[in-house]
């Protein structure tokens, strides 16, 4: 399964996805991909995904997904 890590700006690593699932580095899902938009468990949109710079809902980059990352990493 594609996994690929979730950073700030900074490029401090705040989790990553695996397929269409968002989890924590303490490996809790956080929240699910649906198309290019990143919900929360309650189904709050949360980011936008645009190639891979991370969005907040006012369009500003917060992040970026990295490249993809092996399980043994995390």
């Amino acid at each position: 399964m594609n996994t690929r890590g979730i950073y700030s700006r900074d490029g401090e690593m705040l989790g990553y996805v695996e397929g269409t699932r968002i989890y924590d580095l303490q490996g809790n899902q956080t929240g699910e991909v649906r198309g290019q938009i990143v919900y929360d468990l309650h189904g709050k949109r949360q980011w936008t995904i645009d190639r891979d710079a991370l969005l907040d809902v006012h369009g500003q980059v917060i992040g970026y997904l990295g490249e993809p990352v092996s399980r043994d990493l995390l």
